[in-house]
């Protein structure tokens, strides 16, 4: 893997860890929704299942958690925090592109962590264009 892949993986962390970096201008459009309030104290909260099946795996409610990180020292500490809350939550986890593993074997374990502390979690990982391209 290049220098400069390197370095932008590790910026991509840097830049989330010390900048502003949530949107000012785009919205999910929510404030044009609105609801007409009807309380439901009849239902008991435990009685409601926000399970999810997807190909065959059951998740606890239908998240994936994404993740850009990987392919730097630092992502193997990150990635392996956020796999084991998925775990314990039943979630699926996207550990990103596996370019950088794939370019250098050392930073497989940036990427292997995930299984390692979410044993039985869906997990979904890509490899990227340029990279099926072997560019």
């Amino acid at each position: 893997m290049s220098y400069e892949t390197t370095k932008r993986k590790a910026d991509h962390i840097r830049i989330a860890l010390n900048r502003n970096v949530q949107s000012k201008t785009v919205s999910a459009g929510f404030e044009d929704v609105s609801f007409v309030h009807k309380a439901l104290p009849e239902i008991n909260k435990k009685d409601i299942d926000t399970s999810a099946k997807v190909l065959e795996h059951k998740f606890a409610a239908p998240i994936i958690v994404g993740a850009i990180t990987g392919g730097t020292v630092e992502a193997e500490k990150i990635n392996g925090r956020i796999a084991q809350v998925i775990e314990k939550l039943g979630l699926g986890m996207g550990v990103g592109s596996q370019r950088a593993a794939i370019d250098n074997k050392r930073l497989e374990r940036t990427f292997a962590i995930a299984r390692k502390k979410a044993p039985t979690a869906f997990l979904i990982a890509n490899i990227g264009g340029i990279a099926a391209l072997g560019a």
